[in-house]
């Protein structure tokens, strides 16, 4: 009866991890528009005659053409989507947040707007705290990780990582068991890598980019964190070749040294031993065996054969067992280290920038397909 209760109950464990799940990444992506929304009522222009352009457009409006109030509005449906996602996973009664206030107050005027989403952000965060702890840690990290990204001046970028990337990578390390399979590793170790980045540009580093070329591409690079947060980029698809070749070689490479040390570790205390009785049980089996020298040199012979294989047996079994247990997170480590490589590419691209901008030879305003005029050409 006790079996039957237990494999009965592994489908509703499976599906409430799942349904937490999802309702992490969704409210990872909750935190984020709100920041969006945020952001976008501070700096947008959202008074009413700024919705209509005076004339038809040459093409269909893109969404970095789209009017201020529309894209607000656009942020705020992402909230409510979100919302609704998420409610499911509340108690049955509790009133679920509503963007309806935000919407009211959206005008000329910022303050209202400003307030009424800072209201709607608080009620957000204690309604998805209370349904679920990892829910409402996704949402600060979304909230943080959309506010880390934000377009600015590189003298912000100082303060964005002025500790800020320690406590994402807490939060990381409390949902990598909920979010997508190594999203948090992969992006925890980036997120490191940017840090020092701004560190080493902060203090002027030659060998590192400038402070410009990294916020250029620090959007960029938190695009790429959403994607693989939410889902939407397995960072394994990145992989390609080359990377799959360095974690073979890697792991052959580590594999070698663990055998090199687990023979030196048990050559002592247990194959030696072994060996000694081996030896001495043979030799005094040889030395009792009846006949010709030659049949004594084959009975030692196929008593150490035998001794020696039996040895192998009770030895590499285990051995292999716990090389696999070994191995598994080895190969984790190793797909973590390519694939955070390959998610780099912004701060890879910020890099190149700021070489080609150091190896630059100062322009005089003159084209480089003409030849300078020298003192020799002078009359």
């Amino acid at each position: 009866m006790s079996t039957a209760t237990r494999s009965g109950d592994r489908p509703d464990e499976s599906r409430a991890t799942r349904d937490e799940r999802t309702a992490v990444v969704t409210a990872l992506r909750l935190g984020w528009s709100m920041a969006d929304a945020y952001h976008h009522a501070q700096t947008a222009e959202l008074s009413e005659r700024a919705d209509r352009p005076a004339t038809a457009p040459a093409k269909l409006s893109n969404l970095t053409e789209m009017p201020g109030r529309h894209r607000l509005g656009m942020y705020l449906d992402g909230v409510d989507v979100a919302l609704t996602e998420i409610a499911p996973a509340t108690p049955a009664g509790r009133p679920t947040p509503s963007t309806a206030a935000a919407r009211r107050a959206t005008g000329a005027a910022r303050e209202p707007l400003l307030l009424a989403l800072d209201e709607l952000n608080v009620e957000v965060l204690r309604w998805t705290m209370a349904t679920n702890h990892r829910v409402g840690v996704a949402y600060r990290l979304g909230r943080s990780l959309a506010d880390t990204v934000r377009r600015g001046e590189a003298a912000e970028l100082a303060r964005r990582f002025g500790g800020r990337h320690v406590q994402i990578s807490r939060w990381l390390d409390e949902l990598a068991s909920v979010l997508p399979p190594y999203s948090a590793a992969v992006v925890r170790r980036s997120l490191a890598a940017w840090a020092t980045a701004v560190g080493r540009a902060t203090v002027g580093d030659p060998g590192e980019a400038g402070l410009a070329e990294l916020a250029r591409e620090l959007r960029n690079q938190g695009d790429l964190w959403q994607d693989v947060l939410t889902g939407g980029l397995h960072p394994r698809d990145l992989l390609d070749e080359e990377n799959w070749a360095v974690v073979a070689r890697n792991l052959v490479i580590r594999d070698r040294r663990l055998v090199a040390q687990a023979a030196r570790g048990i050559f002592w205390p247990v194959l030696a031993p072994l060996l000694v009785v081996l030896v001495a049980v043979v030799g005094v089996s040889a030395a009792a065996a009846a006949g010709s020298p030659a049949t004594r040199a084959a009975v030692a012979l196929v008593g150490l054969g035998a001794g020696c294989t039996a040895i192998w047996r009770s030895v590499s079994t285990p051995a292999m067992s716990v090389a696999a247990e070994v191995n598994r997170p080895l190969l984790e480590s190793e797909l973590v280290a390519q694939m955070s490589a390959r998610i780099a590419r912004p701060l890879a691209a910020a890099r190149a920038a700021g070489r080609a901008g150091r190896q630059r030879p100062p322009s005089d305003g003159g084209s480089k397909y003409v030849a300078r005029v020298s003192r020799v050409d002078l009359p």
